[in-house]
């Protein structure tokens, strides 16, 4: 992978980030030192190894403080057309291998994934750690990896079961360090290294992590549970989501709120695992600010969807939502959800977990109390009157119905859209459309950069959906 290939040098411009995303999810480094180290010099200390691994989480919260999820959201059906070259592209499905959000998207992902793995060769060298704390990093090694692999083969790839035996391309697996060309593996291999390193990061991870003073920024056995779950679900195995799911909910670890907006502090005891701003000079929420900033904002609720969602005067969710110039020709949707100077962002949270759950014992049409029970608490705290509440003798299917519907809503703009659509068409067999494009042509995945492109990895194809 071309991108990696920066980082093959003997003094490493990493150390010069060892400091950011310190532990505890402390201020950032402002200054950085005013020299290279060697990689010698500078990997020597238990102190060193833990700053080392601060630069894997602060590649990820550069990737999932808004960004992964703003792209995600512009590849599915929640915004309208944005104003913006490169984000149109990505709208509609025709992104081309030198459109600079894409290319440098991917950069950060593989990054975070890079710095993980060079964190997990160092962890033998250093002197002075503990068995504890050895296994713990072997423990957020993988997590930081997992997720980063988990992000790119849904954005850079069509979705599991795509394919009977999904064979169809995926993405490079770097699962360690290396400067030389990775090759494009098939999608199930990929999934098969993310459940390999999730069963890796639950086998060593404690219940809690020392380190989250201020927040869940780094992993727990929790986070790696809660993001099996997803991955299962990802996956159409409804057995082993809900399971996961369950675990994480009925850990009572995570307290459900009294806010749907898990983006305000008063939603934060539902945060699972997130990316954390201890202040405005540690404003790590700037892909969702920057995208949904007041005024005319590049990220604007899609007109069709807020056409179908604008009457139901009970759901206290739309206040979140503020229609600009109603009526006239020039009107627009903007969100009021992300105002804030800085705020935490929740990438696993309890109402994900709840969804899951519900979604997975409808499926399988077991526990159906539980998943009655787990909607309804969505419902009551969504709505003012209790009209749409599930009935205690409703069937799986009248359960699937409201999970689904209460879903979209309770996710927008967490970047949930695209997956659930792809999901639905390659598992469920639904024939669903995004912008008239349906969920498997060619183009509605992320675009490669060109440097990419080597004998042995070949990017996707261009042309768009067209």
């Amino acid at each position: 992978m071309k991108k990696i290939l920066t980082y093959k040098k003997v003094f490493l411009p990493l150390v010069a980030i060892l400091g950011l995303f310190a532990t505890g999810c402390e201020k950032m480094i402002e200054t950085p030192p005013p020299n290279e180290i060697p990689v010698a010099d500078a990997v020597k200390t238990a102190e060193d190894l833990q700053r080392l691994l601060n630069g894997s989480y602060n590649e990820l919260a550069n990737t999932h403080g808004g960004f992964s999820q703003m792209l995600a959201e512009m590849l599915g059906d929640n915004l309208n057309v944005p104003n913006n070259n490169d984000l149109r592209e990505v709208y509609n499905h025709n992104i081309l291998f030198f459109n600079t959000s894409s290319g440098g998207y991917y950069s950060m992902i593989y990054r975070m994934i890079f710095r993980a793995n060079f964190v997990e060769s160092k962890v033998n060298d250093v002197s002075g750690l503990s068995d504890v704390d050895k296994n713990r990093i072997f423990g957020e090694v993988a997590f930081i990896r997992a997720l980063g692999h988990f992000t790119a083969v849904r954005m850079y790839a069509q979705p599991y079961g795509f394919t009977s035996d999904n064979s169809h391309p995926g993405i490079a697996i770097q699962r360690k360090v290396t400067t030389q060309p990775m090759p494009r593996e098939n999608v199930a291999a990929a999934y098969t290294s993310i459940l390999a390193d999730l069963n890796t990061a639950v086998a060593n991870l404690g219940e809690d992590n020392t380190l989250n003073t201020n927040g869940p920024c780094y992993a727990t056995k929790w986070a790696a549970k809660a993001l099996l779950a997803n991955v299962y679900f990802q996956m159409g195995n409804y057995t082993d989501a809900g399971t996961m799911a369950n675990e994480v909910i009925e850990s009572k670890k995570f307290t459900f709120s009294d806010t749907s907006n898990l983006f305000d502090p008063a939603g934060y005891t539902e945060h699972i695992f997130s990316v954390v701003s201890t202040g405005i000079t540690d404003k790590r929420s700037g892909g969702y600010s920057d995208n949904y900033a007041p005024g005319v904002p590049t990220c604007q609720l899609d007109r069709a969807y807020w056409a179908s969602i604008k009457g139901n005067v009970t759901d206290k969710r739309l206040q979140m939502l503020q229609a600009v110039n109603a009526g006239a020709a020039n009107e627009f949707v903007k969100s009021n959800q992300f105002n804030a100077p800085f705020f935490n962002v929740p990438v696993l949270h309890l109402t994900q977990m709840m969804l899951i759950r519900a979604e997975c014992y409808a499926m399988r049409n077991s526990n159906l109390t539980t998943a009655i029970d787990d909607i309804n608490k969505i419902i009551t705290r969504a709505y003012t009157d209790n009209s749409k509440l599930v009935s205690s003798s409703a069937t799986a299917a009248d359960v699937l119905t409201a999970v689904r519907a209460e879903r979209r809503m309770e996710l927008l703009f967490q970047g949930d859209r695209i997956h659930e659509v792809k999901r639905l068409g390659a598992i469920e067999g639904q024939n669903l459309f995004v912008h008239g494009h349906p969920w498997n042509c060619k183009g509605i995945i992320m675009q490669f950069p060109i440097t990419e492109k080597t004998s042995i990895f070949d990017i996707n194809p261009t042309g768009g959906c067209n």
